[in-house]
């Protein structure tokens, strides 16, 4: 008897942020996880991009970029500002169903459509039903996070559940059952419980602790791609001077979303002894050998600090609508890896308290599935072959 030879898909990967970058830190690690298993990977990037994105070995695609600014996701602007029209938005649909059919992909993935993004339906809904028409047709995919909004409107949530059920084949959850199921967050799936497979939670490589970070701050504070990230820096650059433990070298790193105005104040008014920067490429490596982090409490930002097993300040985003980052923290608590410190008791000297109480802290070495990356190629590959 011949054995059955397994084959890598090639993936189309869609791919759309619109505020933050944390989406897309995590579908573009997923996107490498993919290459580096052997599949021909190639993604639809819809908005700007993101120069300190590490894209090697993915093919990348590039439509009009749209994005939106103060919370009004109804409202999809151009790089000048601009309102984009309704011609704009048949073009960037057009252009997407062509990548499609000169792509052919085996595997059409998604990122947080149905549950997210649906203000790209005008050219999500046609991408679908042009890849459902196709013969062979690709399997597609929803990727996820672990942890959704919450209290949504019901017609949101009958219409995201008839949109897996009726157009998905997979929800891959880029999560650990054993921390949290998708049910948790959004009970409905529980209707298409035969479609949720999970990858494992998607991290950064391990950190590799005889490589010297490229800064050595004794207090950490991040805010991801940085466009919620105001009022944290604000009070962090006055925190320092009245924290009792660590009251110097303290690093602030913006994400390049903050202002370029805010970014000037930060360096006009931190104290000696405070640095500020945009970006750290090796930021988990700098957490790894930190005595404290300071930062939101979005996926990616969790996701470093799971393998950096630095003791951590959450203080998660809350608007009175987000829901996921208050989830989260909360979660990471209760599993003995960080303190949580609430927005409306946030100040400098509430931020100073918690940094002192912080840096005794013996953080848990609960073990948790931080492969997500190379789990999602696992298991695409594995349902790709199992359809051959």
């Amino acid at each position: 008897m011949i054995e059955k030879r397994s084959k890598t898909p090639k993936i189309l990967f869609y791919v759309q942020h619109l505020l933050g970058i944390g989406h897309v830190f995590r579908a573009t690690r997923v996107a490498k996880g993919l290459a580096a298993a052997g599949c021909e990977t190639h993604i639809v990037w819809g908005g700007k991009k993101v120069p300190s994105m590490d894209t090697g070995g993915v093919e990348m695609h590039y439509l009009q970029a749209v994005h939106i600014r103060d919370g009004e996701f109804g409202k999809l602007l151009l790089d000048d500002g601009s309102q984009m029209n309704e011609a704009g938005k048949e073009a960037r649909s057009q252009h997407l169903l062509q990548l499609l059919h000169d792509i052919k992909p085996d595997i059409l993935i998604t990122e947080a459509y149905p549950f997210g993004r649906r203000q790209m339906r005008f050219e999500l809904v046609p991408l679908i039903e042009a890849a459902h028409a196709m013969r062979p047709r690709p399997i597609i995919v929803c990727s996820v996070r672990d942890i959704l909004q919450e209290n949504l409107k019901p017609q949101k949530v009958i219409d995201t559940v008839e949109a897996i059920k009726s157009r998905f084949d997979i929800v891959m959850v880029h999560g650990d059952p054993n921390l949290i199921r998708i049910e948790t967050t959004f009970e409905n799936a529980r209707e298409f419980a035969d479609k949720i497979r999970y990858s494992g939670l998607v991290t950064p490589d391990p950190v590799d602790k005889s490589q010297s970070p490229s800064i050595t701050p004794q207090v950490i504070v991040s805010a991801g791609g940085g466009a919620v990230g105001k009022t944290l820096m604000h009070v962090a650059i006055n925190a320092m001077q009245k924290c009792k433990t660590i009251p110097e070298n303290w690093c602030l790193t913006t994400g390049p979303d903050l202002p370029q105005k805010e970014y000037d104040y930060l360096e006009i008014n931190a104290p000696k002894g405070m640095k500020i920067t945009r970006f750290i490429p090796d930021l988990t490596n700098v957490m790894a050998q930190a005595k404290v982090s300071v930062s939101r409490a979005g996926y990616n930002t969790v996701g470093d600090l799971l393998r950096a097993r630095c003791p951590a300040v959450l203080v998660p985003f809350a608007d009175g609508v987000e829901t996921e980052q208050i989830r989260r923290a909360e979660m990471m608590a209760e599993q003995g890896v960080a303190t949580v410190l609430n927005e409306k008791e946030f100040s400098s000297a509430s931020l100073a308290a918690a940094v002192d109480n912080c840096a005794n802290l013996v953080v848990s070495t609960a073990n948790f599935n931080l492969q997500g990356a190379r789990g999602s190629a696992q298991l695409l590959i594995k349902e790709f072959n199992n359809l051959r």
